[in-house]
């Protein structure tokens, strides 16, 4: 009745604009509800009535059409066209019973239940009914239905009830014997558990049974809280993960884990696992060594080792990366100028000069016990306090040379000159230790120092002195990704917190996303900017200012040394600077309507980080992403397939080592948004998906052997060609590899075809 309804008021709204006049209005509705109808036969239909009431319309009595019908009868003498015009008069809608014709059959009366609704403006009403006997069939035939699904339930049920009763009967014979046997079986394996020297218990259907002593205190808890307990909850290591290992039942085996005490401290411990019969089932002996102190030595080794040999090779590196800017003044300056000039330019010391010559040189600890602490005239030249001559030192000299002179001259600061003479900068004993004691602290500690965009790029210049030290002394590829990423995050916090100093404090919380390599913590040295800003849902639009802010940051960015994005995928642009609302829509856009080419735009989007700002923020939009790709098999198939199609392959003898690493990145970026994962770095990715048994553990090694291998090839390479002042890319001569490493490389792009395959094995489905 509303659709019907709703052609008068379209074409009241014609007659309203003055378009046509009310009686071209009423004659076209009228026509168009003429013939309207619905039902299985196409033979229901609409009635239009005035509230006289006068007959406007009826498609099947064509006689009543403009007759009075205040005195018109059905055949139990209703006035149902009266009735129709008062019930409209006081509700507006609703309604009514009479009886009228078998649709189009003039020879059959039969009950009728009709709905009325009046149209105010022109004073209509129209109505439509359905005939109370079809109502009557139907719920016959429902009825009829019900009762035979009903008989055949039940007699499923009694079937059901007498196979249980006899089963039970079955089983509770078995029971008694098996009673029987457990406790002759429990008492001999207690016996053995309980007189062992080692920590020991057992385990039957994957809980504990027996546990002794020494255990109990291995694990600091009562033995009675340990009877119970499954294995998992027990040790680190999973049970599925073991019973693979048991190719031999008749062999124990051993394996390094830890323990789960009950204060939630984790031990190192070393478990041997045998298999024993336990009245027919499979028993489990576990027996514990605690190593957690033997292991915290090692581990303990290990770093010092490391630090020493990062140390090592940084001490064979030039000063010159290691310079800082001169900061200069002239004789007539005061002391306090000086300092004053030191505090703004945050220098620790600063040089006279005497036309182009550097005559001495002022130190904030002269400035603090020579001068200070004797109360001297801050208005005092400083030609009379400076240290005079200063020492300088040969760019070309190594950093460990420059250490021994500081101790040699015993002062704080050298010049630092080129092969001709000249000032370019100078360094400082206290930077040349800290860098000895710890490479990765003191870059980050230096970046959150420095004010000026210029430090910051100088920082990023000497990162790749780093690199090639790291891989020099053997560091995993792992611990080298990590550090890159560490400097890009302490760069990109500190160029953010700069740029709210200048656009003032944000109106509402955010967050500064990175997407991509630098989402995934596996930045290379050449890498572009892929960011963008998250922020709050607000009655206010906040955009101005975020955009304001990302223009700052992006453009520094870009200065600094990380490039402003090819395609534009930066906070600067409005796209990618927007509410979290927003960013939920695109979300929803790409996972709900994807299509190939959206997919495999919107797939760096997936990598999102939090980098600063609030990161509950990007935990939402996570729990968002999770949610819409839940379940989505089309979006998995579209994601899994662009993945497929990409081959990597050796060209004309060369290779690109960032298009052999995409596919496996795709790979893990797809199975854990399969799996809700949090996880954006990609050995995080693939530890968290061998653990939850998603991949086998021998899956998870060659994938972590592939990673490996790529992305030290790729590090490798860029380090180089930037110590040669080359521009740094991705590209590989294969000629120039040894013959490991080619076959190697080889062995990876088939094996990449066999993750391919795989993911179109496990996705396809989502093509229909």
């Amino acid at each position: 009745t509303n659709s019907a309804w709703s052609v008068f008021q379209e074409h009241n709204l014609l007659f309203i604009k003055g378009e046509i006049s009310l009686e071209e209005a009423q004659i076209a509705s009228a026509k168009q509800i003429e013939q309207m109808r619905y039902g299985p036969e196409r033979k229901d239909y609409f009635w239009i009535i005035d509230k006289e009431p006068r007959m406007i319309m009826h498609p099947y009595r064509k006689e009543l059409n403009n007759q009075d019908l205040k005195n018109y009868k059905d055949s139990h003498e209703k006035n149902l066209f009266t009735d129709a015009s008062n019930l409209v008069e006081k509700q507006g809608e609703g309604f009514i019973e009479y009886y009228w014709q078998w649709k189009d059959d003039t020879t059959r009366i039969v009950p009728k239940l009709s709905y009325v609704k009046g149209f105010e403006p022109w004073q209509w009403i129209i109505g439509t009914g359905i005939y109370l006997e079809d109502v009557q069939a139907e719920i016959k035939y429902l009825k009829r239905r019900l009762f035979v699904v009903s008989t055949i339930i039940i007699f499923i049920i009694i079937l059901t009830l007498c196979y249980v009763i006899k089963q039970s009967l079955s089983i509770e014979n078995k029971r008694r014997k098996a009673e029987n046997d457990l406790w002759l079986s429990r008492q001999k394996y207690k016996g053995l558990v309980e007189a062992s020297t080692e920590g020991t218990l057992m385990l039957v259907d994957g809980k504990v049974i027996f546990a002794n002593m020494k255990f109990a205190k291995m694990l600091t808890c009562p033995m009675d809280t340990i009877i119970g307990l499954p294995f998992n909850d027990i040790f680190e290591t999973k049970w599925d993960d073991i019973s693979e290992k048991f190719s031999d039942p008749n062999k124990s085996v051993a394996i390094e884990t830890k323990i789960i005490c009950a204060n939630k401290v984790m031990k190192e411990i070393v478990i041997s696992i045998s298999k024993i019969d336990y009245s027919g089932k499979d028993g489990i002996i576990v027996i514990a060594k605690d190593v957690s102190k033997q292991k915290q030595l090692e581990k303990g080794a290990t770093k010092l080792s490391e630090e020493l040999q990062t140390s090592l090779q940084l001490m064979n590196q030039p000063i010159k990366i290691f310079t800082k800017e001169l900061l200069t003044c002239t004789l007539a300056f005061t002391i306090k100028d000086a300092a004053c000039l030191m505090s703004k330019m945050n220098h620790k010391a600063i040089f006279i000069t005497n036309g182009e010559s550097i005559i001495g040189a002022l130190n904030d600890s002269d400035i603090k016990n020579r001068i200070a602490a004797k109360g001297i005239d801050l208005n005092e030249n400083v030609a009379q306090f400076m240290s005079a001559p200063v020492a300088s030192i040969s760019a070309s000299a190594l950093l460990y040379e420059a250490i021994l002179l500081f101790k040699k001259q015993k002062v704080s600061h050298l010049l630092v000159k080129d092969s001709d003479g000249n000032y370019l900068g100078s360094i400082s004993n206290q930077d040349c230790l800290e860098m000895q004691r710890n490479a990765l602290t003191y870059l980050v500690q230096e970046i959150k120092g420095s004010y000026q965009i210029d430090e910051l790029r100088s920082i990023y210049n000497r990162l790749p002195i780093m690199v090639n030290s790291l891989i020099s002394s053997g560091d995993n590829v792992q611990n080298i990704n990590r550090i890159i990423t560490s400097v890009a995050d302490a760069i990109s916090e500190k160029v953010i917190e700069l740029a709210i100093d200048k656009e003032g404090n944000p109106p509402c919380e955010f967050a500064f996303m990175v997407m991509g390599s630098e989402g995934r913590s596996e930045q290379t040295l050449k890498t572009d900017q892929d960011n963008a800003i998250v922020f709050e849902d607000s009655e206010e639009n906040h955009q101005a200012y975020f955009l304001k802010l990302a223009k700052y940051i992006n453009n520094n960015l870009d200065l600094i040394g990380y490039k402003n994005c090819q395609g534009n995928i930066m906070a600067v642009n409005p796209k990618w600077c927007v509410s979290i609302s927003s960013w939920k829509k695109y979300f929803t856009l790409w996972t709900k309507s994807p299509d190939p080419q959206n997919v495999l735009d919107s797939s760096i989007f997936f990598d999102f980080r939090c980098a600063f700002g609030k990161k509950e923020l990007v935990d939402e939009l996570r729990n968002h992403v999770n949610k819409e790709t839940e379940h989505n098999s089309l979006f998995f198939y579209h994601l899994s397939n662009s993945i497929v199609t990409y081959k990597p392959q050796i060209e004309n003898g060369f290779i690109n080592l960032k298009k052999v690493l995409l596919p496996i990145i795709g790979y893990l970026r797809i199975y854990s948004l399969f799996y809700n994962s949090f996880e954006t770095n990609s050995f995080a990715r693939l530890n968290q998906l061998a653990n939850r048994n998603i991949i086998s553990e021998q899956r998870r090694n060659e994938i972590e052997k592939m990673y490996s291998f790529a992305m030290q090839l790729r590090i490798k390479k860029q380090v180089f060609q930037i110590l040669d002042n080359e521009v740094p890319d991705n590209i590989i001569e294969i000629q120039k590899l040894s013959k490991i490493d080619q076959d190697t490389i080889k062995r990876v792009l088939s094996e990449i075809s066999s993750l391919q395959a795989e993911l179109n094995l496990e996705f396809k489905g989502g093509e229909s």
